[in-house]
């Protein structure tokens, strides 16, 4: 009695890597030449390596994105209590407080709101530069009706001190956009952070974390309707985090 079943068709396995590099960034596939790689790939490593080291000193554009941003008397605009660049890489606690002007600015101001939307350069101005006006305009029209919304931008600031921010305002919720650590596939990755009742010694365990908010990662739309949906259930439940989980 014959088997008529087809036979399965064996594929390569450098069809399957192939096909696979297709979907992903990540350093696969590279080929080989002798007992290293191809000049293309070496090639490829230097430069997106020196577009990491780029985005970590790139400048945060204040100026401009107040410019886009302006709305009324926002966006304020503070600094973390870091001195410099290079401390902000060294002391990441100075990066998670406020320095005492602009505490002074915020604690005098008039100023107050149910959202205080934090844009922080963190460790990729470019990432907030290019990421954060588009996130910010698309995702207005997703917020509840009736929500007061609050810009600040953060110079050196880490995520934490967008609670800083967020309590001098007496808002409800933060959101901190901020620049994601440079990557060799991604130099201008934008985070955003969703806190609900935000206090000055929030857990990271209590917020929730949108990743990967770039061209080729997570779409700018996608991202806004995701961080309203979370930022909705946190207003319902009173919290945020995986306490929601």
């Amino acid at each position: 009695m014959s088997d008529d079943r087809p036979v399965p068709r064996r594929v390569a396995a450098s069809d399957v890597m192939a096909n696979l590099k297709r979907f992903t960034d990540a350093r696969i596939a590279l080929g080989q030449a002798g007992s290293g790689l191809p000049t293309q790939a070496v090639l490829r490593f230097s430069l997106d390596h020196a577009r990491a080291r780029d985005a970590i000193s790139s400048a945060f554009e204040v100026s401009a994105l107040s410019q886009a941003l302006k709305d009324g008397a926002w966006p304020l605009v503070v600094e973390s209590a870091v001195t410099s660049r290079e401390e902000y890489l060294t002391r990441p606690d100075l990066g998670r407080l406020l320095s005492d002007t602009s505490q002074t600015l915020l604690s005098q101001s008039a100023l107050s709101c149910d959202l205080c939307i934090v844009v922080a350069d963190g460790l990729s101005a470019l990432a907030v530069n290019r990421n954060a006006v588009p996130l910010i305009e698309t995702l207005r029209p997703c917020l509840t009706a009736g929500l007061t919304v609050g810009t600040v931008l953060l110079r050196n600031g880490r995520v934490a001190a967008g609670d800083r921010i967020a309590l001098a305002l007496k808002a409800q919720a933060v959101i901190t956009l901020i620049g994601e650590r440079p990557g060799l596939s991604a130099s201008d990755s934008l985070g955003a952070y969703v806190t609900w009742h935000p206090r000055a010694d929030t857990r990271d365990a209590e917020r929730y974390c949108v990743s990967s908010i770039r061209t080729g990662g997570m779409d700018i739309s996608a991202a806004a309707t995701l961080i309203a949906t979370l930022l909705e259930r946190s207003r319902l439940a009173g919290r945020s985090g995986i306490a929601l989980e």
